[in-house]
């Protein structure tokens, strides 16, 4: 995965170094100054020596994002963004389905910890048994099934809700087709291939509400509104208080 991504990552890089004329290169050599540390003659080089620098990588865009938006660049801003969305949906997608089949992972972050969180949601969802049986019942055409589904949302009415609903069923997705091709021998590559293509179509999504901390943000309220509070129903109540509570449950859709 992480090898997948950096390959992606060096594409957009190239996409940046090749848009940038020589007033621009000027501009950015200005913005970056004291960060390079060596004489340098192109965008690709100076690019290189940021990374050199550790001010950019693979895992952080922000320093190059926000150079690019004083120069006015908003177009190669987005671009940015867009492979910060694919690279963090791709992640929890992958977190999402080895904390399906009880895999820890190695190092935490934003990303798996939203993975751990939509995998708890969907523990809690009603529904999630009855998803779950859908979709393996679609088999090999499950991803028919997610074309389909993507087909079917307005953006227009696209909320971080449903959107971290589309997350939970993409991941759900994957999951199956991991269960279902466990013992072929490129099982693992088949995974990540599907966790970047969902991916990439979820950050189309994202793109049109807004930023990866936004994102991360609606979802750790949702789960802490949601899961938190039914672990706290162990402890002793007062009748009324589990009263309100179950009428808080009425009123609230777990992704809407």
């Amino acid at each position: 995965m992480e090898e997948k991504l950096k390959c992606y990552y060096r594409v957009v890089l190239s996409r940046i170094a090749r848009d940038l004329d020589e007033e621009e290169l000027k501009q950015l050599l200005f913005l970056c100054r004291g960060e390079v540390p060596r004489r340098v003659t192109s965008v690709w080089e100076l690019l290189v020596s940021l990374e050199d620098s550790a001010k950019i990588s693979w895992m952080d865009v922000s320093f190059l994002k926000r150079c690019l938006n004083v120069m006015g660049r908003e177009n190669l801003v987005v671009i940015l963004t867009e492979f910060e969305n694919k690279r963090g949906l791709s992640i929890i997608l992958h977190a999402f389905v080895e904390e399906k089949q009880n895999v820890k992972p190695i190092t935490h972050s934003s990303a798996t910890e939203a993975a751990s969180h939509l995998v708890r949601l969907m523990e809690n969802f009603s529904g999630g048994e009855d998803l779950r049986e859908v979709i393996r019942n679609t088999g090999e055409k499950a991803e028919d099934l997610w074309r389909q589904l993507l087909s079917e949302i307005p953006f227009s009415n696209l909320t971080w809700g449903k959107f971290s609903m589309l997350v939970a069923i993409a991941g759900e997705i994957i999951s199956s087709s991991a269960s279902t091709h466990l013992r072929r021998d490129h099982a693992g590559e088949d995974v990540m291939n599907k966790c970047l293509a969902l991916g990439g179509d979820l950050s189309s999504f994202m793109l049109k509400l807004g930023c990866w901390e936004q994102f991360c943000s609606d979802l750790e309220k949702r789960f802490n509104r949601i899961c938190r509070r039914d672990v706290s129903r162990n402890s002793p109540l007062s009748f009324w208080r589990q009263v309100a509570d179950t009428i808080g449950d009425l009123e609230n859709e777990i992704f809407f």
